[in-house]
């Protein structure tokens, strides 16, 4: 009685019709048998949107090829013996209410994981950007923004795609929860991609921008990225359709043997590897020792695995879920043998069963796909918003001084967007000093904790900017601030900027009918600009510019070079397009990293675990470029991609060594653990016996850097087979938080050296956009539907007094000691002029944006930082009480006048240049 109420749970009515309706001739497509690559054991980025100008369109790709001629991959993988090293599974811990999304705790998901194993596997999937998207949006895309929107999924469970931080997570993905079905301006990004079942998955996307006249939704196909969640390996299969090889087989034994057919369901008695307790062992008997065939397994009626039957046997071992799934067993026998097809009736068991059970009872029905809980389908039309106002709120903490609630919340419940709240010591820096971005989804609220330590004792510019879905009919809105004390509490309130009411045209190229079929293969794009995974840059010339770089992807990179005296030099890969349009390979010495004040972490109570001693005491504070990117932060890792290891027997080792530093200051490089776990130190300055990053096979890796002082540091790395040299050792600089040191104006005849900041695409800056006005000929300009509200917490004015005593703390200098409380801190000169100063005591312009399509950094010089800086003049740092009362007083005067632009004496130099030139001509002619 208990398995027929378990059978009638799980193939409901509704549940079959569902799926047929969805999917009327994919049930049985074949279990990828045919598709042109099965992508496992490596790094890769799907979907990727790829913007085609020809057909103003979008489709999606994995690497370089269409998302439906891919199925990702997800075996069993191992990292060694301790308890987190089984790399496909993941255990939902207790007392973390947060991951309450994922299932019940101590529920095991399988899991492509955010930190993959040797040889990259089990797979390192994530997401991934193209260069084609990322130049065309400020000028194709209103607000520059497109989305990645997930449709739904088709699969025998649930899906989650989500960022582990340690002591928290960011969700992007839900097969599920339709509040996260939009990733927005995609970047490059690896996470966590879990299933509660294994089996066939198959996730729906679709790619979405609307025009900069706000005229047209540009869109893609919905198209299909497959997954393979356990079983083998899917182009090892031999049956395409199922149905045909069960209607072709023989009904009944021709060779009058007596056999009994069964299929068993047990947990797994063996303890080979890591996370054996949990998977359940699953057997088939054909009932007589010399049957041969081939045996196809499905969950919930979805295609788990096809395997040979050999001697009449066949077993496999795989995770289920902890909710009941329904495994049925398909026996074709071999051609011409004497043996009987067979499908078993179908049985519910899961990961919490602890009773063998065995099914002989034959079904004359194959069951179809049909998942007990559905996903949604989310793919509106139009995304209606009919109140605009949204706004943001902190809350500090008790107790506490920079650690504060932070809640966005839109009047209009239905609105569906990304958000971004940033901090800057003045409107004229290019990135923030403390900064917190999320999404808005269904029921328009969204929660989060944030660190505001290093923006803590000085007003700032406080940036609040808001990017609807490109369905809706609101435009990205950014409104600012000046001079926000960061109270106990204080906010922002903002009125989106409204496009007048209509349906927008879509164009041709997207499909509007059967939204839940995948469409036809599109034609490949040229090949796409994304960091690649082969080591195909050996004769390409190293850009040797000296050059800062302070955010973006990169990595430390071994390649074959034919001009080094071993064949091998390190070099450095650079996505980040930093005065590029494409990916560039530079010389390691010819490089700085930037590291600002945002890139701040002060150590939670839950890293307790002393391997995270790295980042110091719990409370105190260093500086981190983190292992899963930050878009206003660096990001690098280390790359072996595309090295063959045969020639190297003891793996490759890169040896990383501190060459200066500041005094009693520490390095390191580590891997976090799973939900908080124990990290894995690779390299630590204050521990000799932790230099190694170790590698056995072609890896790509990103992890923690850890900086515990603000100052300068020289590193240097070297690639080792052992105790032998692979490639020489080459050093780059680190500057952390420093004072910019001021370059000497280039001559005339020789350009300058450091390269002029290309146009950032508003992935890595999607704050520092303003709203796109298009153009007045072609459509109505997006107008806000009442006046924008003021601040929800009016700042209070700077406090002349505040810097009666301003610090005479030098520029941190190498193999010296800061102070303790320099964390975030700048000087009484800088924080009563609103900008940083040059020796000469002229006010240094920093960065800015454009007006128009998008963001569009000004040029700048080598003085331009990833963050705000104590001043470099002794003068400004230890300017007298009466100084620093002039200096208040000169700025309480230039905030009277305000509404004039700072860069006023530009156009006015201009237009003298232009009379003084007419006049001149003028009396010229009259002579």
């Amino acid at each position: 009685m208990i398995l027929i109420m378990r059978v009638k749970r799980i193939i409901s009515t509704g549940a079959l019709a569902l799926t047929i309706a969805l999917m009327p001739q994919l049930a049985w497509a074949g279990p990828d048998r045919d598709t042109e690559w099965v992508v496992t054991g490596q790094h890769v980025d799907a979907p990727i949107p790829i913007w085609h100008a020809d057909t103003h369109s979008f489709t999606m790709n994995t690497i370089n090829m269409p998302v439906e001629k891919t199925v990702l991959w997800l075996p069993k993988a191992w990292a060694g013996s301790g308890a987190q090293d089984a790399k496909y599974q993941l255990e939902i811990p207790e007392k973390r209410p947060d991951l309450a999304f994922l299932g019940p705790e101590h529920s095991v998901l399988n899991a492509a994981p955010q930190n993959p194993g040797p040889n990259n596997t089990p797979i390192w999937a994530g997401l991934g950007a193209d260069s084609s998207v990322e130049w065309a949006a400020p000028d194709e895309f209103d607000g520059s923004t497109h989305t990645l929107d997930l449709i739904n999924v088709d699969g025998p469970g649930r899906m989650e795609m989500f960022i582990d931080h340690g002591d928290s997570v960011s969700r992007f993905l839900s097969s599920h929860d339709i509040a996260y079905r939009s990733v927005y301006n995609p970047r490059h990004t690896h996470l966590f991609t879990t299933f509660t079942q294994p089996g066939r998955y198959q996730a729906r996307f679709r790619v979405n921008a609307r025009s900069i006249d706000g005229k047209t939704i540009y869109t893609s196909p919905i198209q299909s990225l497959t997954w393979q969640v356990g079983g083998s390996n899917p182009s090892s299969g031999s049956i395409t359709d199922i149905h045909q090889a069960f209607a072709a087989a023989q009904a009944q034994r021709s060779d009058g043997v007596q056999a009994q057919p069964s299929l068993t369901l047990a947990p797994n008695p063996e303890r080979e590897h890591p996370g054996d307790q949990h998977l359940t062992e699953i057997t088939f008997n054909s009932g007589h020792s010399t049957d041969q065939g081939r045996l196809w397994l499905t969950v919930n009626g979805y295609f788990l695995t096809e395997e040979p039957v050999v001697d009449g046997k066949a077993q496999v071992r795989e995770l289920l879920g902890d909710d009941d799934a329904l495994i049925q067993a398909v026996f074709i026998p071999e051609a011409g043998s004497g043996s009987a097809r067979w499908a078993s009736t179908p049985q519910a068991f899961s990961q919490r069963d602890r009773a063998e059970v065995r099914v002989t009872r034959a079904s004359s029905v194959i069951i179809e796909p049909s998942n007990p809980d559905p996903s949604p389908v989310w793919d509106p039309a139009q995304i209606s918003v009919s109140r605009p106002g949204v706004h943001v709120s902190y809350i500090r903490k008790e107790g506490s001084e920079g650690q504060y609630t932070v809640q966005v919340q839109a009047d209009d419940p239905e609105l569906r967007a990304a958000y971004k709240v940033e901090f800057f010591e003045s409107e004229y820096d290019f990135s923030p000093w403390c900064a917190i971005e999320g999404t808005l989804g269904k029921g328009g609220i969204d929660v989060q904790q944030q660190d505001l330590g290093a923006c803590i004792g000085q007003p700032m510019y406080m940036k609040f900017s808001v990017r609807p879905h490109p369905k809706s009919l609101a435009s990205m809105t950014t409104k600012a601030q000046e001079d926000v004390e960061l109270s106990s509490s204080f906010g922002m309130d903002l009125k989106l900027k409204m496009w007048p009411g209509g349906s927008p045209a879509e164009p041709a190229p997207a499909p509007t009918s059967e939204p839940l079929l995948p469409s036809p293969a599109p034609t490949p794009s040229p090949a796409p600009n994304i960091p690649d995974t082969s080591n195909d840059h050996a004769g390409d010339a190293l850009k040797t510019n000296p050059v800062e770089l302070a955010r973006g992807h990169m990595d430390l990179r071994l390649r074959v070079d034919s001009g080094a005296p071993t064949n091998y030099s390190l070099v450095l890969k650079d996505d980040s397009l930093t005065g590029e349009k494409t990916s560039v390979m530079r010389a390691i010495d010819s490089v700085t990293w930037k590291v600002g004040v945002n890139a701040r972490f002060t150590r939670p109570q839950s890293l307790s675990d002393p391997s995270y001693d790295v980042l110091g005491a719990i409370g105190e504070s260093s500086y981190v470029l983190p292992e899963t990117q930050n878009p206003d932060i660096v990001w690098p890792g280390v790359s072996t991609e595309g090295i063959d290891y045969s020639q190297f027997p003891k793996g490759i080792d890169y040896e990383l060594k501190v060459v200066e530093s500041p005094k009693d200051s520490r390095v390191a490089f580590f891997q976090g653990g799973t939900f908080g776990g124990p990290a894995n130190i690779m390299v630590d300055s204050a521990d000799p016996a932790k230099s190694l990053i170790h590698t056995d096979s072609p890896t790509h890796m990103h992890a923690n850097w850890v900086f515990s002082r603000p100052g300068h540091y020289r590193l240097q790395i070297r690639a080792l087979d052992g105790d032998k040299e692979i490639a020489a050792p080459v050093s780059w600089n680190v500057s952390v938080h420093e004072a910019a040191v001021p370059a000497p104006a280039p001559s005339s005849d020789q350009p300058s050296e450091q390269p002029i900041p290309s146009p950032t695409p508003s992935v890595d800056t999607p704050s520092v956009a303003p709203v796109p006005t298009p153009d007045q000929t072609s459509a109505p300009t997006p107008v806000p539907t009442e006046s924008a509200p003021s601040p929800a917490a009016s700042p209070s004015a700077a406090d002349p007094t505040a810097s009666v005593n301003p610090s005479t703390q030098p520029p941190t200098q190498t193999n010296s000691t800061p102070p303790s409380n320099t964390l975030g801190q700048v000087s009484a000169g800088e924080r009563l002029l609103g900008s940083r100063t040059n020796s000469s005591g002229s006010r240094r312009v920093l960065g800015g944006v454009s007006g128009g399509s998008g963001a569009v950094p000004l040029a700048t010089s080598a003085e331009s930082s990833a963050a705000p800086t104590p001043s470099e003049s002794p003068a400004a740092d230890s300017a007298s009480p009466a100084q620093a009362a002039q200096l208040s007083n000169d700025e309480a005067t230039e905030s009277t006048v305000a509404q004039f632009p700072r860069w006023w004496w530009i156009p006015a130099a201009a237009l003298a240049i232009v009379l003084g030139a007419g006049t001149a001509l003028v009396i010229r002619r009259r002579h």
